[in-house]
């Protein structure tokens, strides 16, 4: 075998797209044998060398997840030894926890969430989190985890984030089809080419969703609209994301009433409506002098019902509603807004 000067050497591309957010963030990586995680409080984190990884463990990974303790610890813990952990005892398990909550919310919307997991003792853990991982509850490490996330919505943390996982995301996009079963790649999901993952139910078709707009030949998407408000092209046959509903009608708004209730703040009334002379004691008037039905803790003051079968919301004066409320398309691009709002669309 001849000999030859080797210039270049293979490097991971995902472990390069992490060391890559980690300097964007003014953190050096080094590695070493003597450590498995750890930060100096100047800027250099410390990481294992890949022989004393288990074989689910990666360098990318690891690297997110000292962001996310750095998110948990605030701004100044870039200033602090291991970002102010003690990992002698249980102290600060509270801190690791809203770390690894932190780390679900932030990947699991780019089809990462088994992907990149935390290892070792944390995983049982992880695997006990549900859907939604920073839900409002008693324990304390969800409020910690909750104020971390909103601190990743701002620079330096957000587009640094934003890039590593898009760019993660679109290797896993390419690789999962490669993958075996035992391999972590195959624990991805696929996203749809408007951004949102695909859903998980293989059959279900973009032209079929209750958001889909337009003649079959000429399909848009609702859920996907641009900073321009203008709304997507899709294909009838594509297969769907995971905001897919199924096509509903006025006679399903019974089991809905978001655009009565929380969906919106405030039901204006022109003043040649109708509804003004047939229902004066409905009607207030806004600081702004404009009239107005009121909705007390977001729900309308004509609502009944609670969505339940035997309860479906019902206007007390629907053949008699405000022209606003009777110009409401069900399925329209208001209806989606209010359903966000209340939770039941994505």
């Amino acid at each position: 075998m001849s000999q030859r000067s080797i210039v270049h050497r293979y490097e991971d591309p995902v472990d390069l797209i992490w060391i890559r957010a980690a300097k964007d963030l003014g953190l050096e990586i080094r590695r070493s044998t003597e450590v498995f995680a750890s930060y100096d409080g100047k800027g250099t984190l410390t990481i294992a060398e890949v022989k004393d990884f288990d074989a689910d463990d990666c360098l990318a990974q690891m690297i997110f997840h000292e962001i996310c303790h750095w998110l948990v610890a605030g701004r100044h813990g870039y200033h602090l030894d291991d970002w102010g952990l003690n990992n002698i005892d249980d102290r600060d398990v509270v801190f690791e926890y809203a770390a690894i909550r932190l780390q679900v919310a932030l990947c699991q919307s780019y089809g990462l969430r088994q992907f990149m997991a935390v290892t070792t003792d944390w995983r049982p853990y992880w695997e006990s989190l549900p859907a939604d991982p920073l839900k409002d509850g008693e324990d304390p490490e969800i409020a910690m985890a909750q104020e971390a996330f909103h601190l990743a919505r701002f620079e330096p943390f957000e587009p640094v984030l934003k890039r590593a996982l898009s760019a993660t995301a679109m290797i896993a996009d390419v690789v999962c089809d490669a993958a075996n079963e035992s391999s972590l790649w195959s624990l991805t999901r696929r996203r749809h080419r408007l951004g949102a993952l695909q859903n998980q139910t293989a059959t279900l078709r973009c032209g079929e969703c209750a958001w889909a707009v337009g003649e079959r030949s000429s399909l848009q998407c609702r859920q996907h609209c641009n900073s321009n408000d203008s709304m997507p092209k899709v294909e009838f046959d594509e297969q769907a994301c995971e905001c897919w509903e199924e096509r509903f009608s006025i006679e399903d708004c019974g089991q809905c009433g978001a655009c009565c209730r929380q969906g919106f703040d405030v039901l204006g009334v022109a003043s040649d409506d109708p509804f003004l002379k047939k229902h004066p004691d409905l009607v207030q008037i806004r600081g702004d002098g404009e009239p107005c039905v009121p909705r007390p803790n977001g729900v309308c003051v004509a609502l009944d019902g609670d969505g339940a079968a035997a309860t479906p919301y019902r206007c007390r004066h629907y053949d008699a509603r405000p022209q606003n409320c009777a110009e409401f398309e069900v399925a329209g691009a208001a209806c989606l807004v209010a359903r966000r709002r209340v939770g039941l669309s994505r």
